[in-house]
């Protein structure tokens, strides 16, 4: 599978490198390990996004050729490969063009119930720990020697920042096997990296993170953590929402919780962040909302106000979970 999809994607003389809005560690990672793999084979590809790389990870080598995507610069590709996302609407303000483009498009992902009809070619394993673990299939199948430390580092940090740090259910003998000879052949400092994205916070994040935390909510009898930030509470602590990363996680460590839900205001609208522990389809939920992912990880979109949100979310969470009252 992973030699054919590499045979394919590498036919394309300009490939244009896609990863979804509101980018994380795995999909910026993902891209820039993915246009070194490129630049190995003599291409020179075009990376898009519709949103800015968050703070934590504009120390990686190559985020700057990174440009929010024009139907101009989108022609001059001859095939487009969506990355760490499956719907054209997770990608931006260019969906109609990616639905009505006659160009080739290629899926490299591990996200559930991808559209197969849409792609020329798919690289996708929902039982991936990352997509940053599927690219670097793609350097084993194919040159693992030619691995920099630069596309090691990015490979890292999204396979480091999409399980959790290791801990997630995901993680299997073959994700460290992985990261093994990633830290090889790339001769990188996971320390370093660990220190880079997650210890380089600063005060006024820790107080909106303290804010948030302070209005915790329980619902399902405890079950069902909720947390919100406001764009009020954005701006007293002079923070945006890439300093929210991160956030959803810190509910799971109550006794009890099993599913935490984080809500914030964004661009007129409220995004939902869904993360638990293996007893609710999360992803199920999301699609209900506007979004998707994983059974444990998934975010989603509402209408609002955040009140309303809270009320059809969690409500929709207590749904899906036996003796909630």
């Amino acid at each position: 599978m992973v030699e054919k999809f590499a045979e394919a994607i590498a036919r394309l003389e300009k490939p244009g490198l896609i990863s979804h809005i509101g980018p994380d560690g795995d999909a910026i990672g993902s891209q820039l390990a993915l246009y070194s793999w490129f630049r190995n084979l003599g291409r020179e590809p075009l990376l898009f996004n519709d949103d800015p790389v968050p703070g934590n990870l504009r120390w990686l080598d190559g985020q700057d050729v990174i440009r929010k995507p024009t139907e101009a610069l989108l022609d001059q590709c001859d095939g487009i490969i969506f990355i760490d996302g499956n719907e054209p609407e997770r990608f931006g303000d260019m969906a109609g063009y990616f639905r009505k483009t006659s160009k080739p498009l290629f899926l490299i992902d591990h996200h559930l119930d991808p559209p197969k009809e849409l792609f020329r070619g798919m690289l996708w394993d929902s039982g991936a720990s990352s997509t940053a673990y599927l690219v670097y299939l793609l350097y084993e199948a194919t040159s693992l020697e030619s691995l920099t430390r630069e596309a090691a580092e990015a490979l890292y940090a999204g396979i480091l920042t999409d399980t959790g740090s290791f801990r997630f259910d995901s993680v299997t003998a073959g994700t460290h096997f992985a990261v093994g000879k990633i830290i090889r052949q790339g001769g990188i400092a996971p320390s370093e990296i660990y220190s880079r994205i997650y210890e380089d916070r600063s005060l006024a994040e820790y107080q909106l993170l303290g804010s948030a935390l302070e209005g915790i909510r329980l619902f399902c009898d405890g079950a069902v953590a909720v947390i919100q930030v406001t764009e009020k509470m954005l701006s007293e602590n002079n923070c945006t929402q890439d300093d929210l990363e991160g956030f959803v996680n810190y509910p799971l460590s109550i006794s009890g919780v099993v599913v935490s839900l984080l809500f914030y205001e964004r661009d007129g609208r409220v995004k939902v962040s869904l993360r638990g522990k293996a007893q609710v389809d999360l992803n199920q939920v999301a699609r209900k909302f506007d979004g998707g992912g994983h059974f444990n990880a998934a975010g989603a979109w509402h209408n609002g106000p955040i009140e309303i949100a809270v009320k059809d979310v969690a409500g929709e969470v207590t749904a899906h979970m036996d003796g909630c009252r």
